[in-house]
């Protein structure tokens, strides 16, 4: 069943109307859907509801809800991507790949290395596509909580807010003492339940500054080799949320 999303959708709905361009467009002129045809609605918050259409027009498309369900969240730690903010093509697939892998939470970071500061009329623009980015990678793979994006935040702020007991916080580096990321990620250190938060810190290209990574270490960041080349900051991104999804399944 084709699945699409509507933000506002509760519960405690009944009828609804679907008017974003881009769901009307994909429903009337792409999938041909029409009255007594049925779709899948999710609002992104662990809510699926089976929707049959009343109305379809260019302007909007009408529904009445037959039957919904609502999903917990997965009982396990919070996985967050702290990521120092690449260009832009590279921090979409950033996005949508870590969305389908499982990530919770996503925060783009700048760092003393960081090569491009957006603007403040850029991040508005940024969160528009990213919202994109996340309602579409969710949808193709069927995931009910959509993860949450973390305005843009300084590497200093990101580790403060995350030097705490139910966090585990990791950065990935590429200087000094570290640990094999198999070796570092286990129970006893991440913990057990949605309370807890593990938190991958993820450089730009140069890797972060020795200062930087001497101030995580100091809040309790375990530093983290992630092999034997030097990946992309994509690359890296996408490895430490895969690894850290196949350790939690």
């Amino acid at each position: 069943m084709h699945r699409f999303y509507l933000e506002s959708i509760t519960t405690e709905s009944h009828v609804l109307l679907i008017d974003d361009p881009e769901e009307v467009q994909h429903i009337v002129h792409v999938l041909r859907l029409a009255v007594e045809d049925e779709v899948e609605l999710i609002n992104g918050r662990g809510l699926l509801a089976r929707v049959r259409l009343t109305a379809v027009s260019k302007r909007g498309v009408e529904g009445e809800i037959v039957e919904s369900r609502q999903f917990s969240r997965p009982n396990r730690p919070r996985i967050v991507l702290a990521c120092a903010m690449p260009k832009r093509s590279r921090f979409d697939e950033i996005l949508e790949k870590s969305t389908e892998l499982g990530v919770d939470e996503v925060i783009p970071m700048i760092t003393e290395r960081t090569e491009i500061v957006p603007s403040k009329n850029a991040i508005t623009r940024m969160d528009s596509r990213m919202v994109n980015i996340i309602v579409n990678a969710s949808k193709q793979c069927k995931r009910m909580w959509f993860p949450f994006v973390h305005q843009v935040m300084p590497f200093e702020e990101v580790v403060d807010q995350f030097s705490r007991p139910e966090s585990s916080l990791f950065i990935a580096w590429l200087g000094g003492e570290r640990r094999a990321l198999r070796d570092a990620f286990t129970p006893d250190r991440t913990g057990h339940g949605v309370e807890n938060s593990v938190v991958f810190l993820v450089g730009p290209e140069g890797d972060f500054t020795s200062g930087e990574a001497a101030y995580a270490v100091n809040k309790g960041a375990v530093p983290l080799s992630l092999g034997d080349t030097v990946l992309r900051v994509e690359t890296a991104a996408i490895t430490v949320v895969s690894f850290a999804r196949i350790m939690m399944s």
